[in-house]
């Protein structure tokens, strides 16, 4: 059985890198004969003609990005590794911020109101009214308290 070349629209199988998955793609780029670009069918995302192989796979990607970190730390001196005092140290300015400390106390100035109670702790709608306006009802008499 003899194979015809491919030719401009033709589709073919190949790995799509959005989809992630072998798809239907047509061919829309050939040079000397050979499929170059192809566009998939499915979400029309054009790249290189792959054969149907996928991409590099992620663990062997982390295992190369590892292997690269460790050499980089291997050059570096120890004691470059484990200095103490950070090089870039922030602008001093004139104005003091103060953060409110979860310990401070209920009555403390900037705590404005006491936050909602919770909705478990609603009375229950009436009965033999509409849902949202009894809701709003009780939470109005509720807030009054």
């Amino acid at each position: 059985m003899t194979h015809r070349k491919a030719r401009l629209g033709d589709i073919l199988d190949d790995h799509c890198s959005r989809c992630r998955l072998l798809m239907n793609h047509g061919v829309v780029g050939i040079v000397e004969g050979e499929v170059k670009k192809v566009r998939c069918l499915t979400c029309y995302f054009e790249h290189p003609y792959r054969q149907g192989r996928a991409g590099r796979s992620q663990d062997r990607k982390k295992r190369e990005m590892n292997k690269l970190f460790h050499q980089v730390l291997k050059g570096k001196a120890p004691a470059a590794r484990a200095s103490a005092e950070p090089s870039y140290k922030p602008p001093v300015t004139g104005r003091r911020v103060r953060i409110a400390r979860p310990e401070e106390p209920a009555h403390h100035p900037h705590r404005h109101r006491v936050a909602d109670p919770p909705a478990a702790t609603l009375p229950p709608p009436p009965k033999g009214k509409g849902k949202v306006a009894s809701w709003r009802k009780a939470w109005e008499e509720r807030l009054k308290k």
